[in-house]
């Protein structure tokens, strides 16, 4: 197994726990690689990548594993570490269980967004519709499965795959979705219209935001365009998967009590 090392580039204080990292991968045997400037993995074959530091970077990491087919885990140098099932002390166990096959591959489903038909971006984590400014609102209609749910103003809208359900969306008012189950949330955030609240559907619905205004779109935590008046959003299940390497069973509940409180 190859090990490539990807970590915010800015950051030198990751860059420095990234060579003791790899130093000790390859005291095992493993060899390893950092993630270029330019995303692009050194090495492919019989390859994982291992993100280095906070949630954030394991959600933008996930967007490289996904594209180059490679599976993931992370090690947390961050605040949170959700996401993330190592530390750096903890870091030699997980090579070692590498070494020895002791590991699973869970493949989580995507979100697929496109603009008046246009594809854009496939989400991890969660896409973010929102006002464009701090005051105001935010104005569109919304359908779910070409069925009209009602017009809602409010700060916006959050849309989560399961694993991004104790993202923004929980902060939102969003449900837990527990492990093993695969769907989208969508979740009102701030909504002055008091008829819509947090709806569970199915990964392969189809949701549809028309806008009344204009706002933006964030996806995983960027935010990537401007969207206007009559402009249509389409959020449905992504072809692509993220493929994650799972070491020991989660408890989804423990670590929200550890983590989020």
């Amino acid at each position: 197994m190859h090990l490539v090392f990807a970590a915010h580039a800015g950051k030198s204080s990751l860059a420095a726990a990234c060579r003791r990292l790899m130093h000790a991968a390859e005291k095992e045997g493993v060899s390893c690689s950092l993630l270029g400037s330019d995303g692009v993995p050194a090495q492919t074959e019989d390859a994982a990548i291992v993100a280095v530091g906070g949630d954030g970077n394991f959600i933008r990491t996930a967007q490289i594993a996904c594209r180059n087919h490679l599976p993931l885990f992370g090690v947390n140098c961050g605040r949170v570490g959700f996401l993330t099932e190592w530390t750096e002390e903890t870091f030699p166990a997980a090579v070692q269980r590498i070494l020895a096959g002791a590991y699973s591959i869970e493949e989580r489903k995507m979100l697929s967004v496109s603009v008046n038909g246009e594809p854009l971006r496939d989400c991890f984590n969660d896409l973010l519709v929102y006002k464009h400014s701090f005051s105001g609102v935010v104005q569109f209609s919304l359908e779910m499965n070409e069925q009209g749910t009602g017009d809602l103003f409010g700060d916006g809208l959050v849309i989560a795959t399961s694993i991004g359900t104790t993202g923004y969306s929980l902060s939102a008012g969003g449900p837990i979705l527990a492990d093993g189950l695969e769907a989208m949330v969508v979740t009102p955030i701030c909504a002055h219209t008091l008829h819509f609240r947090p709806v569970v559907c199915a990964m392969d619905s189809s949701v549809t935001i028309t806008m009344n205004g204009k706002g933006f779109l964030a996806a995983d935590g960027d935010r990537f365009r401007t969207v206007s008046k009559g402009d249509r959003i389409k959020v449905t299940q992504s072809e692509r998967v993220t493929r994650l390497m799972k070491f020991q069973n989660r408890n989804l509940f423990r670590l929200i009590s550890e983590k989020l409180t």
